[in-house]
């Protein structure tokens, strides 16, 4: 809509009560005051009238509007930035501060503030990019809807319990949007309340070190004791893919693809996390431009730890030239569709469908992670590896780490407890010939 400019006058009471849409019933009309340059009242076409204060900002007009509700009020407003202006500040930004520093202030003594702050400037910049973007949607959609606006002194054991107990009874999402009218109902997804119970214990934690003077105006509340909850610790894998399990894997892996029931990239997918005991998320995302054969090497410039080298081996040489290419497409692992990467959810369901095809079972956190656990320990079991040699090849940062990747099978347990027991019975049997035995009691035999 065109403006119309008219001449200049003192903006008072009875020229705002009085004032009126331009005739034409299309034109903004303007009023500008006699006493400040830039102030001055709007009025739309549909009778809406404002207070306008105008001032130049990069070379170009920029208009702030006053929330007032009379003249001498928006006067006082429009002075106020006028000597911002000339002081040589930008009054929409200078006013948009404020705004933003009264609404933190308002939400700053909330554990829902709390949990932004520790998203943003801790998860964010400080965990994994996995991590960090399932911390963000654990605190905006289950913990801040219930116990966001909550004060954060006034957040008591009681709040905790009672939030626990209605996200434990809560039913498990079913990821598919139209599930089966005969679908059995889902068990309450106990696993995903214990996880938003650890990590509100992290931001509660990192909120009392890191944040105290921001968050907490007066003394420091009394920490509050997550040991209540009996919270269960991370479960460790238990169960170990044996040899022969992998060589079923692998030969129904290529049936399957033989035979049409799987997807080539996805054969290839699964037979390279076998081949290079990477994440399944690492060979879904595994690109073209990613590999140096003149440096023999796969370079990942980002992972869950950082940048990411694997040595080129034979075997991963032979399954990257079967691999199918398409014109256009970076990834060696593409979806349907070859622009896409494979997704790891599609990933996995197709391992579980070759697991279930070479009767391999199941138990607890058996997936195609459990392939890295088993190249894991082979790795680092290999007497010929120096530790520190088995960590770049596994990926692993830490020897912690390292260490829960390290499994006992049943057969090297079974196979080592039947030599140490062989060796105990010769030693007790030298023993035996070089002398009289003698009893515990003391009793000669």
């Amino acid at each position: 809509m065109s403006k119309q400019t008219e001449p200049k006058k003192k903006i008072t009471r009875a020229v705002l009560e009085n004032a009126q849409p331009h005739e034409d019933g299309k034109t903004t009309r303007l009023i500008w005051d006699s006493r400040l340059t830039g102030f001055g009242l709007r009025i739309r076409p549909s009778g809406a009238k404002a207070f306008v204060y105008v001032y130049r900002a990069n070379g170009k007009p920029k208009w702030a509007t006053i929330k007032a509700t009379t003249a001498d009020d928006a006067f006082d407003q429009a002075t106020e930035m006028a000597n911002q202006y000339h002081r040589g500040k930008d009054p929409v930004a200078e006013r948009e501060e404020s705004q933003r520093e009264a609404t933190r202030k308002s939400n700053a003594a909330t554990v829902g503030y709390m949990l932004d702050l520790f998203v943003a400037e801790h998860a964010k910049s400080q965990l994994a990019e996995k991590t960090a973007d399932e911390y963000e949607r654990t605190a905006n959609k289950i913990l801040k809807p219930e116990i966001g606006k909550i004060k954060l002194a006034a957040l008591t054991m009681e709040d905790v319990h009672s939030l626990f107990d209605r996200l434990s009874k809560r039913p498990r999402q079913r990821r598919s949007k139209k599930p089966s009218p005969n679908a059995k109902p889902l068990p309450p997804a106990k696993a995903q309340a214990e996880g938003a119970m650890r990590m509100l214990r992290a931001a509660l934690n990192w909120s009392r070190s890191k944040k105290k003077a921001t968050l907490y105006s007066n003394a420091l509340p009394p920490p509050l004791d997550f040991k209540e909850l009996g919270l269960k610790g991370t479960k460790r894998r238990t169960r170990l893919f044996t040899e022969n399990e992998v060589a079923r894997l692998l030969a129904t892996t290529e049936t399957m693809a033989a035979g049409g029931r799987l997807q080539p990239s996805t054969a290839i997918a699964v037979r390279l996390i076998f081949a290079l005991g990477a994440r399944a998320g690492e060979v879904c995302k595994l690109q073209w431009s990613y590999i140096d054969r003149e440096a023999g090497l796969i370079i990942w410039p980002k992972t869950k730890t950082g940048q990411l080298e694997k040595p080129i081996t034979p075997e991963v040489e032979r399954l990257l030239k079967a691999a199918p290419r398409f014109v256009g497409s970076p990834w060696v692992c593409p979806a349907t569709d070859p622009e896409l990467p494979l997704r790891v959810d599609v990933l996995g369901s197709a391992f579980k469908r070759v697991m279930k095809e070479a009767e391999v079972t199941g138990g607890y956190g058996i997936s195609s992670h459990t392939i890295r656990h088993w190249f894991s320990t082979k790795t680092y079991t290999d007497s010929d590896l120096p530790m520190a040699v088995g960590m770049a090849v596994v990926g692993h940062k830490s020897v912690a780490t390292a260490m829960r990747y390290t499994h006992v099978s049943r057969e090297v347990l079974a196979e080592a407890a039947r030599s140490a027991a062989a060796r105990r019975e010769r030693t007790v049997e030298a023993a035996a010939k070089k002398g009289k035995v003698v009893s515990i009691r003391g009793e000669k035999e």
